[in-house]
C-alpha cells in the first residue's frame, strides 16, 4: 500500500449496527481471552507445579501490576481515540500527526514508569502488608514484570492503533501466537529449568513482547498511511500532544484509580493469610474468564463511537449503545447463572494442595461477583463508549466512584477481618460506577448534539 492510498473508513459508519458490533467484538473477545490465558497459565502452572504459597505470591502482586500495567494500557489505548476520529473524518494529515506524537508519548510513558516502579517494588509490597512467607517470591515476580513494561507499552500501543482502524482480527492472531509461546515457556522455565515464580514472570513478559513486535511489523507494512510523509508531520506538535494527553492521561488515571481500590482489597486479604489470598486469586482468574466479554464490548464501543463521531453520525452512536446493551445484558444473565452454580469447579485448575480450605472460599468469591454482572456491563460499555466520543475526564469520575465503592468495602472488610466483605468490594464498585455512568450518558449525548450542531 502506498502512502497516498486511502483505507475504507466507512466499515463502522454504515450498515447493520448489531452485526458490526458482534463482528468486531468477536476477535477482540478472543484476544482478551488469550490475554487472560497468559495469567491463567502463570497461576495454573505455579499452583500445580510449585505450591499454593507460590500462587499466593503471584496473587499478592496482582493489585500492584494492575495499577501500573493498566495505567500504561489505558494511556496507550487512549491514543486510539483521536486517531480513530481522524480516520472516521478522513483527515489523513491529522491522522499521521496524532500517530507520531502518540509514539513520542508512549516512549515517555515506558521509560518513566519502568524506572519508577522497578526501583520501588519492594516498598510497594511492604505498604500492602504482604505476608512474610511469600514476600521474596512476590518481590522477584513484581520486579521482572515491571522491567518488562516497555514490551507491555509496545503491544498495547499497537493494539490501540489496530483498534482505531477497526482491525480486531490481526491483533488476535498475534496474541494467539504469543499465548502458545507463553504456555510452553512457562512450563519450560518453571518445571524444567526450575526458576520458580521468576520463570512465570519471564515467560509472560517475553511472550507479550512477541505480540508487540509482530503487531508493530504488521502496522508498518499494512498501514503506510500512518507514517509521516514530510518533516512537519514527523515533528513534535504541542497541539496534537495536548489533545493526546487530554485523552490518554484520564484513561490511564481511570484505570489506576480503580486499581488503588484493588490494592486496598489486596491489603484486606493479606491480613487474612495465604489461604485467603490463594482463594481470591483463583476466584479472580475464574471471574476474568467470563468477564472479558464486557471488556470486548467496551473496546468495540470506543472504536465504533470514535469513528461515527468523526463522521458526525450521532444517531448511530445512540443506536450502537442500545444494541450493545441488549448483547451485554443477555450475556450477563446467562453467564451469571453458570458461574454462580458451577464456577467453583474451575478452581481445580489452580489449586493443587489445601483444597479443603481454599475451594469453599473460591465458591464464595464467584457467587458474589456473578450476581452483579449486569452493572459490570454498563461500566464497560458506557465508560469506553463515552471515551470514544472524545470525553476523557468524565469517565475518570466513574473510576473515582469505583474507588469509593471498592475502597470503603475493603476497609470495612479489613476492620472485621471478613473474607466475604473483600469479595463484595468489586460488585459495590460496579454498582456505583455503573449508576453514575448511566447519568453521564444522557448528559454526554445532549452535549455532543450541541457540539456537532445537530
Amino acid at each position: 500500500m502506498s502512502r497516498t492510498e486511502t483505507l475504507d473508513n466507512t466499515k463502522m459508519t454504515n450498515g447493520p449496527i448489531t452485526r458490526i458490533l458482534l463482528s468486531f467484538a468477536g476477535p477482540v473477545l478472543l484476544g482478551q481471552l488469550l490475554q487472560q490465558l497468559y495469567n491463567i497459565a502463570d497461576a495454573a502452572i505455579v499452583g500445580q507445579f510449585l505450591s499454593s504459597k507460590a500462587l499466593a505470591a503471584v496473587g499478592a502482586t496482582s493489585s500492584l501490576t494492575y495499577i501500573v500495567c493498566y495505567f500504561c494500557i489505558g494511556s496507550c489505548i487512549g491514543i486510539s481515540v483521536p486517531v480513530s476520529q481522524a480516520f472516521g473524518a478522513g483527515k489523513n494529515t491529522d491522522l499521521r500527526k496524532y500517530f507520531i506524537n502518540g509514539v513520542y508519548f508512549a516512549l515517555a510513558i515506558a521509560v518513566i514508569m519502568t524506572a519508577v516502579t522497578a526501583s520501588m517494588s519492594g516498598l510497594f509490597l511492604t505498604w500492602l502488608k504482604t505476608p512474610e512467607n511469600i514476600f521474596k517470591d512476590a518481590h522477584v515476580y513484581l520486579v521482572i514484570i515491571f522491567l518488562g513494561l516497555p514490551l507491555t507499552v509496545l503491544y498495547n500501543f499497537c493494539f490501540g492503533i489496530l483498534m482505531a482502524f477497526g482491525d480486531s482480527k490481526k491483533s488476535t492472531m498475534f496474541m494467539a501466537v504469543s499465548t502458545v509461546i507463553n504456555i510452553f515457556l512457562d512450563l519450560f522455565l518453571v518445571v524444567v529449568v526450575k526458576w520458580g515464580v521468576a520463570g512465570a514472570a519471564v515467560a509472560t513478559i517475553f511472550s507479550q513482547g512477541i505480540a508487540g513486535v509482530l503487531s508493530a511489523v504488521y502496522i508498518f507494512k499494512k498501514y503506510k498511511l500512518l507514517f509521516p510523509v514530510n518533516a512537519d508531520e514527523r515533528k513534535f506538535h504541542p497541539y496534537y500532544m495536548k489533545n493526546i494527553i487530554k485523552m490518554c492521561m484520564p484513561m490511564g488515571l481511570q484505570y489506576s484509580i480503580t486499581a488503588i481500590g484493588t490494592m486496598m482489597v489486596q491489603s484486606a486479604l493479606n491480613i487474612l493469610g495465604s489461604y485467603a489470598v490463594a482463594a481470591f486469586t483463583a476466584g479472580n482468574k475464574i471471574e476474568n474468564i467470563f468477564t472479558q466479554a464486557y471488556v470486548a464490548i467496551g473496546t468495540t464501543m470506543a472504536t465504533y463511537n470514535a469513528q461515527n463521531i468523526g463522521a458526525r453520525k450521532l444517531d448511530r452512536v445512540r443506536q450502537g449503545f442500545n444494541s450493545a446493551h441488549i448483547i451485554g445484558i443477555t450475556y450477563a444473565i446467562v453467564t451469571g447463572v453458570i458461574i454462580f452454580f458451577f464456577g467453583k469447579y474451575l478452581s481445580y485448575l489452580f489449586i493443587s494442595d489445601n483444597a479443603a480450605e481454599v475451594i469453599p472460599m473460591v465458591d464464595t468469591y464467584v457467587k458474589c461477583v456473578a450476581v452483579f454482572f449486569i452493572p459490570l456491563h454498563f461500566v464497560n460499555a458506557l465508560r469506553n463508549g463515552i471515551q470514544g466520543m472524545g470525553y476523557g475526564l468524565l469517565p475518570m469520575l466513574a473510576g473515582v466512584a469505583e474507588l469509593a465503592g471498592r475502597g470503603i468495602t475493603a476497609m470495612v472488610a479489613a476492620a472485621h477481618k471478613s473474607y466475604f466483605g473483600a469479595c463484595m468490594a468489586s460488585p459495590m464498585a460496579w454498582v456505583l460506577a455503573g449508576g453514575l455512568l448511566i447519568v453521564m450518558y444522557f448528559y454526554v449525548m445532549k452535549d455532543m448534539k450541541r457540539r456537532l450542531g445537530l
